[in-house]
């Protein structure tokens, strides 16, 4: 937006001083020679601002200006010019200028739109913004032709051909070593890689899932081990839904484990459904069902009830806030079996200024399950509650229980529960107080998620 103001700004004192067709074709040809480039230099860009670490705010921010503000001053010239252009009279400016800003508006629209729905899914992001330099390059070009300048106008059509030609194999120049797969979609952009034995899901600039390949018993990211806390409560349960698919580790552990239960995964990108599928075998038929939908509208929806409802969709910097609210939770333990349990995973501290998330969403979750328990992960004996880990949060319907007797089923359930380690989890039980005074209750009406997790 502040591009486009200066570059209407500029437009408007252009038009008035060189109201030119040429010019006109001259200035989108401008814009889309400087939209071509965007995808080859932001990896740079992006990589700069990922080692300086500069905040999960500051970061896109800063990235959005150094790549976007010099196309879209450019592109935000081409409205006055137009008026200008299209104007017969004095008398006709306002008729122009509202017909021009109809169609140019119309036009976001349906770009939106079709970027959105449909251009992304099979495209991906670097295509799209290629394809849209090339095209207006390639309109400037008929243009200069319009207006019959055709030695501009093979010269405007040359230096498009070079550009493309030069630009386009780097583009699309094989990812980096080890990775085996890449796709943008309408919500993410997903990248498999193999590094040595391990085989890593990331999504956007996190990582998701990981499966040792030689031993794939043996669990990279400890937490998902942690997901297993709801046996300690409900060890009998039959339907067990997952919120959250990523690379399927929680699900295909639970499968294999427990030959008594049913799993349903939900996942909101069914991309990374049919990626967990492809590259970490997870199975897509059986005593599994998979599900491309929003996790809220799922549990709304859902006619079952489930002896566990698990959660794994929170990241460190972001979070559904739709998906961690008071009305939410009511929602989880409604589908809820008598005895069932909720298990959720929550990146953030115990306490200490990197802890308001993790404990708003906490007092929520109290509000909702009359015991809420959390089992901060690998965090032993000398963990310091102020550092940012995974921590695995259970909230309960039945009676209040102590962390001795927590222990004690962990020792029962030791034929049942084959997690490696398994009895460290129960000893991660968290027995001190977590303060919950200082933060709200997240609503569906006030659920500020992204401050408490930037107000640090």
């Amino acid at each position: 937006m502040t591009a486009l103001s200066v570059g209407y700004y500029w437009g408007g004192r252009i038009a008035d001083r060189y109201p030119s067709h040429g010019l006109f074709c001259g200035i989108v040809f401008l814009a889309g020679l400087l939209i071509v480039p965007i995808p080859l230099v932001a990896p740079a860009v992006l990589e700069m601002l990922n080692v300086r670490d500069v905040g999960p705010r500051t970061g896109p921010l800063a990235a959005s200006l150094t790549l976007f503000i010099p196309a879209s001053v450019v592109m935000g010239m081409v409205s006055p010019l137009s008026v200008r252009l299209a104007a017969r009279s004095f008398a006709t400016v306002g008729a122009a200028a509202g017909r021009l800003y109809a169609i140019s508006t119309m036009g976001s629209i349906t770009g939106c739109l079709l970027a959105s729905f449909y251009l992304i899914s099979i495209l991906g992001v670097r295509e799209i913004i290629l394809m849209l330099g090339v095209a207006e390059m390639a309109m400037a070009s008929v243009g200069f032709l319009a207006l019959r300048r055709a030695p501009v106008a093979a010269a405007a059509a040359a230096v498009a051909t070079l550009i493309v030609v030069l630009v386009a194999p780097r583009l699309f120049a094989a990812e980096r070593p080890g990775v085996i797969f890449a796709k943008d979609t309408v919500y993410h952009r997903i990248t498999i890689s193999d590094e040595g034995h391990i085989r890593y899901m990331r999504l956007d600039n996190y990582w998701q899932s990981a499966e040792n390949r030689e031993d794939r018993r043996r669990t990279v990211f400890r937490y998902a081990d942690y997901m297993h806390a709801g046996m300690l409560f409900a060890p009998d349960a039959r339907k067990v839904l997952l919120i959250g698919m990523g690379g399927g580790t929680v699900p295909k552990r639970f499968l294999e484990d427990y030959p008594n239960v049913e799993m349903t995964v939900v996942e909101i990108d069914p991309d990374v459904n049919r990626a967990a599928e492809r590259f970490f075998d997870v199975p897509s038929s059986g005593r599994i069902r998979t599900f491309g939908q929003d996790g809220r509208q799922f549990v709304r929806r859902s006619p079952d009830r489930y002896g566990q409802i698990l959660m794994d969709a929170y990241l460190k910097d972001t979070l559904p806030f739709h998906l961690a609210t008071r009305e939410y939770f009511q929602e989880i333990r409604d589908r809820l079996t008598p005895e069932g349990v909720f298990v959720a995973n929550i990146i953030g501290a115990l306490d200490g200024p990197e802890s308001k998330l993790f404990r708003a969403v906490f007092k929520s979750v109290q509000h909702v399950f009359p015991n809420t328990y959390a089992f901060p992960v690998e965090f032993g004996d000398n963990g310091y509650a102020d550092s940012i880990r995974n921590i695995i949060v259970v909230g309960t319907q039945g009676a209040p229980t102590t962390r001795a007797e927590v222990i004690r089923r962990a020792a029962m359930l030791r034929d049942r529960v084959r997690v490696p380690g398994f009895d460290a989890v129960s000893r991660d039980f968290y027995t001190r107080r977590i303060r919950t005074e200082d933060v709200p209750v997240l609503t569906d009406n006030y659920a500020p998620s992204d401050w408490l997790i930037h107000s640090r």
